[in-house]
């Protein structure tokens, strides 16, 4: 998912403080000869550089943070190196490799929680869900305080369509961090699929007014304004998302259907058409294209808007330009 994170500026920063903090440790090994200086000088060195790899992976330094990692001892940061080397390849989109290192490391450190949780989301993205809990489940036994495992088994409840499940498992973080954008858009995206839009928009809100910009929270918010019948809502919100989110097919789909709502057709198909120009293989963008083909056929659907319709959606895009009329 792409989203515009208010905290990149503060994780640069952080990899710039740790890069000049590791400089100046090995800096003072090469001068130091005493034993107990040097052995307190390499933990401190152990410790910063599994900081600086992970904020490189946060900051999508994929390559940097994997080498980070790989210059780890196995003997004393084993179970550091096995999560961090994982975690890099996983995002690089190497399942397999990262899934075997992930084996060697639980043989290794078989009640690692972050080892546990890194396998459940390797088996989340190859869709196997009900895997994927199960290592989430079992990372929460041996950890269970760790907002990760129980973030990502509340994730992977909702993609099973146990969203009161999901809900009550966020909001047992959400009483501890009440203003953590990405658990709230979990609960107004859980809101929203049990059926209280309302619920929905003001959690979606609540995550928007933290700084986070991101696609979820645009396609939450239009399907929230269509269940709630607000067609003007929702058109907006579209053509917002469009704007900020173009490589998204999902924004597409918001479009297009919003479109479709205020009956502009053909701005429907085009809008549509030219998303699946740019994911063919989107199966989403061409159900809703199919569907509004269908009502075509129907003599009794397709109508065109009013005037008054017109002019609100004509100064919506006027407004997306940045021009005023």
């Amino acid at each position: 998912m792409k989203k515009r994170d208010p905290a990149l500026a503060n994780i640069l920063k952080e990899i710039k403080d740790l890069k000049r903090n590791v400089k100046r440790v090995l800096r003072d090994l090469d001068y130091t000869t005493s034993r107990s200086a040097r052995k307190y000088l390499t933990e401190e060195l152990s410790f910063l550089k599994n900081q600086l790899g992970w904020a490189l992976l946060d900051a999508g330094e994929l390559d940097k943070g994997l080498s980070v990692y790989q210059s780890l001892s196995w003997r004393t940061d084993g179970e550091e190196k096995y999560n961090g080397i994982a975690r890099a390849l996983t995002e690089m989109g190497y399942y397999e490799d990262a899934g075997r290192i992930l084996v060697k490391g639980l043989k290794r450190f078989p009640n690692s929680g972050c080892m546990l949780v890194a396998m459940g989301l390797i088996h989340r993205r190859l869709g196997y869900d009900v895997d994927a809990l199960r290592y989430f489940k079992k990372a929460i036994k041996c950890s269970p305080g760790d907002r990760h495992a129980l973030y990502d088994k509340a994730l992977t409840l909702s993609d099973l369509g146990y969203y009161e499940d999901s809900l009550s498992t966020i909001s047992k973080l959400m009483k501890k961090y009440p203003d953590e954008p990405d658990y709230l858009v979990e609960t107004g995206y859980c809101h929203l699929m049990m059926g209280y839009p309302e619920k929905a928009v003001e959690y979606y809100k609540k995550a928007s007014d933290t700084g986070l910009l991101s696609s979820s929270i645009y396609g939450g918010l239009v399907c929230a304004y269509m269940d709630m019948g607000l067609k003007r809502e929702a058109l907006e919100t579209a053509l917002e998302g469009m704007r900020e989110f173009p490589e998204e097919p999902g924004m597409y789909e918001n479009l297009g259907e919003a479109y479709f709502e205020y009956g502009w057709i053909d701005e429907a198909k085009g809008v549509l058409q030219e998303g699946l120009e740019k994911f063919p293989d989107n199966e989403g963008i061409r159900k809703i294209l199919d569907k509004i083909e269908d009502d075509e056929k129907d003599p009794d659907k397709g109508n065109k808007p009013s005037i008054g319709t017109l002019l609100i959606l004509l100064a919506l895009i006027m407004k997306k330009l940045g021009k005023k009329l």
